[in-house]
Parts: C-alpha cells; structure tokens; sequence
C-alpha cells in the first residue's frame, strides 16, 4: 500500500484498492495526527467521552439486515429484529461523542448515509495504535477492557505471564468488565444492569471496549456509569486475547499469544476460521 496509508511499526497484510489510491484518503497522517492529540486531550482533562466505530457490521444491524455478524443467531443476537427494541439500539448509536468508520469509499458512504455527517476519524487509527502499543503504552496507566467474558477471562490468564505483560508493555489492566460473548443484544436491558453493576465500581481512566454490535444502545450509557474515556477497539479485543485474525487491517505483525491449555479456547467466538488466519501464535 502507499507510504502515506502507514502507521510506525504496524504492517497490514491485505490491503483493499483503496489503500493503493492517494485521493481515498489525502489527510491520513493529518488526522492520525489529530486523533492521537484529542486522545490525549481527553484523558489529561479526565473528560467523560465515547469514540464509536461504525463498520459494515453495525450499518447492517442498525437496518435491520441479517447478513454477518448482524444475522440472528449468528453473534449479536439470537432472538429475530422483531423481538427485540431495536428502537432503543437506534437511537442510542447517535449519541456517542466521536465516531469513527474505515476510510474506503463504501464503509464511509454508509457511514454518512446513516448518520448524515462524515465521520470524526478513521478506525485504521484505532487498530494501527492498538497493534504498535501506543494506545497501551503512551496514554495513562490505568487501563480498563470492556468485552466479552470468554475473551477477557483469556487476557487476565495471559497477563499472568511476565513475558505477555512485556509484549504489551503494560504491567496490568485496571478492570475487567464483562458482557455475554453472544447474543447480549437479546435483551438491552439486562446487559445494561450487568454493565452499570461493574462499571460503577472500576477505577480505569481509560477504558478499551469491544462488545460487537450491542454497543449501538449500550456504548453511550457508559458516562452515566463511571467517567471516563471509552475507546472502541473492535477487533483489537481479540488481538489483546491472542485470538486476532492478522489480515485485519494493522495486525499483520501482530503476535498472537496463547496459552497452552487449549480447553480455554473451545467455547471463544472466533470471528473467523482459527485455523486459516490465527496465526504467529506464541504459546505460553
């Protein structure tokens, strides 16, 4: 991909067109730029604050259109669209401080359809930051996770081990918050219940969210439970796990720490085949 579209000590392994065009993105640097200043803005003022991802995935569940991840049954929810208040996901989306949506054509034409503006900033800034640790390592000490309970139970047990804790460059995560890895969109309300009862009690100054497409009604409720800085990080969720697919946008190089006791990956939600692109495993 072009020089302009990298991010320092990141590699991206199956770039789209887009990234092999200057005009799909002329102020990629600019905004990275920016996004890394109001970031640290943001947690040096102790400000109460949510940055949104909006991919694929979320405009196909905010439609109501059964296709990925968004497909009953599949990861967000297992009740069909009818029976749930989709209304409240609906409205909630839009009440988000920052959002953010991949910088191709189509991810960014949908993402101004929906919610008729363009977006504050780009995810790759999310994963690039995430993946070459300068969200971990260069933002504040007290980092909290917000995802699923199969996958944070992982990252507990993999920061355990001094040679993880190395990798990340961080020597503990603040608080583990934890949401049903499927189907938490069955009922909104009950998932809200069980998030306020820990977050209200967690001391993190930043907090790393990856709860799929629940957050559309959930995300924004979070400053009413413990201020803060919420960063949705998406996949990186599973990247922090061990578990990342690595032709994911940044990951390449990405080191995909794992334990030994294979029996604690049976029951993780891989979001794709473990065997075709979890890879650089490292075992601990």
């Amino acid at each position: 991909m072009l020089n302009q579209y990298e991010i320092e000590g990141t590699e991206y392994l199956m770039p789209p067109e887009a990234y092999f065009s200057e005009d799909t993105y002329k102020n990629f640097k600019n905004g990275l730029l920016d996004f890394k200043s109001t970031l640290s803005k943001n947690l040096e003022e102790e400000k109460n604050v949510t940055y949104c991802r909006f991919g694929d995935g979320d405009f196909y569940f905010l439609n109501k259109i059964p296709r990925g991840s968004a497909k009953p049954g599949r990861r967000a929810l297992k009740r069909p669209y009818f029976l749930i208040n989709h209304k409240k996901f609906v409205q909630g989306s839009t009440k988000n401080d920052y959002y953010l949506s991949l910088m191709s054509k189509s991810h960014r034409e949908n993402f101004e359809n929906y919610f008729n503006k363009p977006p504050d900033y780009l995810i790759e800034y999310v994963y690039g930051l995430l993946s070459n640790k300068w969200i971990l390592q260069s933002t504040v000490k007290n980092i909290g996770l917000v995802g699923a309970d199969k996958k944070l139970e992982l990252i507990n047990s993999l920061m355990e081990k001094q040679e993880y804790r190395e990798y990340l460059g961080i020597e503990k995560f603040s608080d583990y918050i934890s949401i049903p890895q499927r189907f938490a969109a069955d009922n909104l309300s009950k998932t809200k219940r069980l998030v306020k009862k820990q977050l209200t009690k967690a001391n993190s100054n930043l907090f790393l969210v990856g709860i799929g497409h629940v957050k559309t009604g959930l995300l924004h409720e979070f400053k009413n439970y413990n201020r803060s800085v919420y960063l949705d990080i998406g996949v990186g969720m599973d990247a922090l796990a061990g578990v990342v697919n690595l032709t994911r946008p940044y990951f390449g190089n990405w080191k995909n720490y794992q334990l030994k006791n294979f029996s604690l990956y049976k029951e993780i939600d891989f979001l794709v085949n473990k065997n075709n692109h979890v890879k650089n495993i490292h075992y601990l």
